[in-house]
């Protein structure tokens, strides 16, 4: 049977211990795209079980056409190395990040193809789901994905597919540490492709994202974090009690997230100077804003805190997972600092 392809996407996958942990339904719905890759490339971080031998029995029959090129490090590297490393080594001009035990929709390739046009990434929806018993909470509104709800969220990796040009404005572990110390690889390309206002989002389910509590990225649920009045004045009173005692910690981390865009913002425009329209640049008002509302969150003090709450209150429609309608989102954006405290308190708890 004829299977179409585009020899232009590479699928990316990082693997540690997968072998019982479902890589086998992973990459059967890679093989089982409407749409197949170019190439697989899979980097192992050094596993202690059978999932070298499974990755070398899916590549003896990987669809015809499709390169599946494996890699075992020779130490451990950590999911961001990793990661960038596999990414790095892609040669197609698309990069699909897949994790080692989710479930594609067949369309999911297809789709991310026909949606990025000339941007630096499209996303998509994922749906979690658990066959172990695990706790898991969706949110089905269309979520938003512009830079400066992205400071305080993410676009999981798995949702993602990305121009490998964009890995020319994301510094190296070595260039920026404190970045890699603090976040995920997801959130670096997440906020690149926003900081040049270059994301799109596809509305669909094309993921499903099994969740077990043995997995890197597992968090059970907060139901303080559930939208709900009483949550919402609890995690307010909790932010004004701890205020002083969370809030150094959220001015580092935040120092970095500064750090990281204004190193996007050198690049971008390094590239746009040797060849103009080669790539996006950061060069545009959101992000203008979004480096002002990070420099008010790298300071403590009443003048921070304005500086804050005028930001926050000037993307109110677009600062929340979903979009808010006044006087909801003015109320939401005004209390926001203080709710902010709760949802960074693991930073503290964590020193």
């Amino acid at each position: 049977m004829f299977m179409k392809q585009d020899k232009t996407i590479s699928v990316v996958m990082c693997t540690y211990n997968g072998a019982s942990r479902h890589l086998r339904e992973q990459l059967d719905s890679i093989f089982a795209q409407t749409l197949l890759p170019g190439e697989i490339v899979v980097q192992d971080d050094c596993s202690t079980d059978d999932t070298m031998q499974v990755l070398h029995e899916y590549a003896d029959r990987a669809p015809q056409g499709v390169a599946m090129r494996i890699v075992q490090n020779t130490a451990q590297m950590g999911i961001n190395a990793n990661f960038f490393s596999a990414m790095r080594r892609a040669e197609g001009e698309l990069i699909a990040v897949s994790d080692q035990d989710d479930i594609w929709m067949p369309t999911k390739l297809e789709e991310q193809r026909g949606a990025i046009g000339s941007r630096m990434m499209c996303v998509c929806r994922s749906e979690p789901f658990s066959d172990s018993g695990a706790e898991i909470r969706f949110d089905r509104r269309r979520p938003n994905c512009n830079l400066i709800r992205l400071f305080y969220a993410s676009m999981m990796g798995h949702c993602q597919m990305l121009r490998r040009q964009l890995l020319d404005v994301i510094p190296t572990e070595q260039e920026l540490p404190e970045i890699y110390r603090r976040t995920c690889y997801d959130v670096m390309t997440a906020t690149a492709a926003a900081a040049l206002d270059s994301i799109v989002l596809i509305d669909r389910l094309l993921v499903k994202q099994r969740r077990y509590e043995q997995a890197a990225t597992y968090v059970r649920v907060d139901h303080h974090r559930v939208r709900r009045a009483d949550n919402a004045l609890y995690m307010i009173w909790y932010g004004v009690c701890n205020y002083r005692r969370v809030k150094p910690w959220m001015n580092a981390h935040f120092a970095a997230r500064r750090d990281f865009l204004e190193w996007v913002w050198r690049k971008s425009m390094a590239a746009h100077c040797e060849a103009p329209g080669s790539m996006p640049t950061a060069d545009n008002r959101i992000f203008a804003d979004g480096i002002r509302l990070l420099h008010n969150e790298c300071r403590r003090g009443l003048t921070a805190l304005l500086g804050i709450e005028r930001y926050y209150i000037k993307y109110r429609h677009t600062l929340f997972y979903t979009r808010e309608k006044d006087p909801v989102a003015l109320l939401r954006a005004m209390v926001h600092p203080f709710m902010q405290i709760y949802n960074y308190r693991y930073l503290a708890q964590r020193q």
